[in-house]
């Protein structure tokens, strides 16, 4: 999410012609997924990235070049001892893997990707952009543009568009990005959510770095707190809201929604307490709790009346993963790990012990789809 937002910003800064790279499919170990991008211009800056750096210097030396005829996929493979790309240049690359990479001209217009997201994400819609990266000719680069609400914008035609928009809508629905066969051509079918919610409560010291990390990971932050708000603007700078609100307020104040991150630090048992009573009934995805075990237990044994053993699930108390977090800083490292955790459905263990793929699969609704 914080890739596509540099590159927006990019795209606005920009003259002249332009060329997006995006991954669109990988087979094997690879450094980045189906989805990320760079968009590069012909003075060789770039924004993005496609690999762990060892495939974007030759792309931008080489993107407006390959793409002077039209949209190009490029295909590096590390899996033998000779790793070339089609067009017979060899790489060492620190992967054991295939990544294919569209490369085309970026041109303004009603099949904008970049722009079709830019609006969605302003409007917190989650979006789908389905583009064609193999089968015939004509279609290399063609895409069909899917918005939670119904706006839609395609160049595909026949049952090609009809077997991608079908893929695409149950995409929206399930919320997976995911690569492979369709309508008898190959297609990245990629989900793109607004930005992550995080609504932080609490005006301590340890708030601030919290917020500047979830924010460097593209989220969208609030703080919520029983201060002034022109003294949360100065304390917490980087926040993109602030809420002035006691605890009995909040809900009148802020808005929640089932993409919700709460985190709860004010270190105040009475606040907490209030906070608790009105967050737990709510449909946030995450609640989080600063403090020990059995400080949450006592705050959970005074509330009345007593929460319901569904609304328990969403808990996270004490908040964090298990890192042996000493100081704000780290604390802080410790609760947004364990939130991007739960954004991608993961325990946050160790990777050495984890048997499956670092990458998750696609889900089975996804495996079907294609």
């Amino acid at each position: 999410m914080k890739e596509l937002e540099d590159i927006l910003r990019a795209r606005a800064r920009a003259s002249g012609p332009l060329v997006l790279a995006t991954v669109v499919a990988v087979s094997g170990s690879a450094y980045r997924r189906p989805g990320a991008r760079m968009l590069m211009g012909e003075d060789g800056w770039l924004s993005g990235g496609v690999s762990g750096g060892c495939l974007e210097g030759d792309i931008v030396r080489k993107a407006f070049f390959w793409t002077a005829q039209g949209p190009r996929v490029l295909r590096y493979d590390s899996t033998g001892d000779n790793a070339e790309d089609e067009g017979g240049l060899s790489f060492a690359l620190g992967c054991n893997g295939v990544v294919d990479v569209l490369l085309e001209r970026w041109e303004p217009g009603p099949m904008d990707p970049l722009a079709f997201v830019d609006e969605a994400r302003r409007q917190s819609r989650r979006a789908v952009v389905a583009t064609v990266y193999q089968g015939p000719s004509s279609a290399l680069g063609a895409r069909l543009l899917l918005r939670d609400d119904g706006v839609e914008a395609s160049n595909l035609s026949g049952p090609l568009r009809d077997a991608v928009r079908t893929a695409a809508g149950e995409a929206l629905a399930v919320g997976r990005t995911w690569s492979g066969p369709c309508g008898g051509a190959d297609v990245l079918v990629e989900v793109v959510d607004p930005p992550t919610p995080v609504v932080v409560f609490g005006g301590g010291f340890d708030v601030a770095p919290v917020v500047t990390q979830a924010v460097s990971l593209g989220w969208h932050v609030t703080v919520v707190a029983d201060k002034p708000a022109e003294t949360l603007r100065r304390r917490f700078p980087k926040a993109h809201a602030v809420v002035a609100s006691k605890a009995v307020e909040v809900l009148e104040k802020v808005t929640l929604s089932p993409r919700t991150l709460a985190v709860v630090m004010t270190h105040s048992l009475p606040q907490d307490r209030e906070l608790l009573a009105r967050l737990l009934p709510q449909p946030v995805r995450y609640l989080g709790v600063l403090g020990p075990r059995s400080r949450t237990d006592r705050l959970l044994a005074e509330l009345s009346p007593a929460p319901m053993a569904a609304h328990l699930d969403k808990l996270h108390a004490p908040i964090g993963l298990d890192v042996g977090a000493e100081g704000p800083e780290e604390v802080a490292l410790s609760i947004v790990a364990e939130l991007r955790a739960v954004l991608a459905e993961r325990e946050g263990g160790k990777l050495r012990e984890r048997q499956a793929p670092i990458h998750a699969p696609a889900s089975p609704e996804m495996r079907r789809l294609a």
